[in-house]
């Protein structure tokens, strides 16, 4: 079969920029500035920060009318990724192709791709309209004045905000926003569509809006997406394949199925402390890993999110090493429940350390 993008060992590394506080109180003005210049001459050096390794040998396929998600935490290299494959930057090396374009000819390349970035509303022109706003941004990839009316039309109807169409952004809700910019992907029928966060900030019912508008509109017309989030929970429902980006590289890839596979017999246990001092002892060997957060507030309620391979056993030898803190008598466990592993566990197993129990050694990264 034949696949919409091809990527073979590609990397991004920005160079190391000044580091600067302009624009901010601290900036350097006046003497100030001049004395900060007169030191770096005596010195002989440039005040630099080292290069930035957004990506590293990233090699992945994505096949035709799918939906493809990039998952990660901030700063893994998923925008920067979506760019590369949109043409916008080239990488620094590594070979590919997108919409059998390679990866040498951005230009032909932003003809066959549409790129959206849904975090960046603020970039909508707030002197104009809802629909002049798409009209406009049709304009400005070159869309025909007829064609751009009755597709600007169709896209805010898709969105639902055809109703809306002479509201300005500034008299629309985040969501309302959020989907005018996702209009704007509605316009072109190009072979891939690159989404950049487009649930970022959103509350849940516009969640749901949104994931519906790509999995259905965008599916129905036969583009393949590729989207990117840091919320596995709905990346697990909106992607038929997931790669997860870890530091600038393919940490995992596979179905969401496949990937849950990798926790196959273990069971995610949370635990609500209340005044109670962390563990004493060693954790139990089943546990593959745990984490714990402090909440606000006079009760000193610490919440453990613990993973641990499953068994008769489990929750009582995880209870009993909770329960068993430096000060034995302070404190109480207020809540203890058992669930099944989700997308998100995961990727937060994939953050700790191996261990001599944990399958971590044996997956294929």
């Amino acid at each position: 079969m034949q696949h919409l993008v091809e990527l073979q060992h590609v990397t991004k590394v920005f160079a190391g920029v000044e580091q600067s506080l302009r624009g901010t109180k601290l900036e350097a003005k006046g003497p100030a500035l001049w004395l900060r210049n007169l030191s770096r001459l005596a010195r002989l050096t440039a005040d630099t920060a080292p290069p930035v390794h957004a990506l590293a040998d990233i090699s992945l396929s994505v096949a035709p009318d799918t939906i493809f998600g990039l998952v990660g935490r901030n700063g893994t290299g998923k925008t920067t990724l979506l760019k590369i494959l949109a043409g916008l930057i080239r990488p620094t090396s590594g070979t590919g192709q997108v919409a059998g374009i390679p990866l040498t000819d951005p230009a032909e390349i932003r003809r066959r791709v549409s790129y959206v970035s849904t975090t960046g509303w603020m970039g909508l022109e707030w002197p104009l309209t809802a629909e002049e706003n798409v009209r406009f941004f049709a304009a400005l990839c070159g869309m025909p004045a007829r064609l751009a009316r009755c597709r600007t039309e169709e896209a805010l109807r898709d969105v639902d905000l055809w109703g809306e169409r002479h509201k300005y952004p500034a008299q629309l809700s985040n969501g309302m926003r959020q989907r005018v910019i996702l209009a704007r992907a509605l316009l072109f029928r190009t072979p891939l569509v690159l989404l950049d966060e487009p649930t970022v900030g959103l509350d849940p019912v516009t969640t749901q809006t949104i994931l519906a508008l790509i999995k259905v509109r965008l599916r129905e017309r036969g583009q393949t997406i590729i989207v990117t989030d840091h919320q596995s929970a709905e990346m697990a429902q909106l992607a038929d394949h997931l790669a997860v980006l870890r530091d600038g590289r393919i940490a995992l890839q596979g179905t969401p199925a496949e990937l849950l596979a990798l926790l196959h017999g273990v069971t995610v246990i949370e635990v609500q402390t209340a005044g109670m001092d962390l563990p004493a002892g060693p954790p139990p060997d089943l546990l593959l890993s745990s984490r714990w957060e402090e909440r606000p507030g006079a009760l000193g309620i610490r919440v453990w999110h613990i993973l641990a391979r499953a068994d008769a056993h489990t929750v009582a030898a995880v209870l009993d090493w909770i329960a068993q803190p430096a000060q034995p008598l302070a404190g109480q466990v207020v809540l203890l429940a058992e669930s099944p592993p989700q997308l998100a566990d995961v990727l937060a197993w994939l953050e700790q350390p191996p261990t001599a129990s944990s399958p971590k050694a044996e997956v294929r990264r």
